[in-house]
């Protein structure tokens, strides 16, 4: 069996830290819209970070990243369809 390192793993934890506090300071900043944009940008690099690192997504097959993909486009259409949903109504 292949020796894990462990410095890539405790660099990630860190970096997931950092952008913990990130996203808890910014929730107390009175940054309107920005706030939203940022925490979302936040949140995506915290998904990639996992992803790459603990996923190992870069390494694996290409059945993987065919599927990581397809998650990927029905996330964005889910997200799509709710949000046309959201605007269609007359609140």
């Amino acid at each position: 069996m292949k020796k894990m390192r462990a410095r890539p793993y405790v660099l990630t934890w860190i970096a997931l830290l950092i952008l913990l506090s990130l996203s808890a300071g910014s929730s107390l900043l009175p940054l309107g819209t920005f706030n939203l944009v940022s925490n979302f940008a936040i949140a995506a690099l915290k998904a990639g970070l996992v992803v790459v690192i603990f996923m190992r997504i870069r390494r694996s097959s290409p059945v993987v990243h065919i599927f990581a993909a397809a998650g990927l486009v029905w996330l964005a259409l889910l997200i799509g369809l709710s949000l046309s949903d959201f605007l269609a109504r007359g609140y």
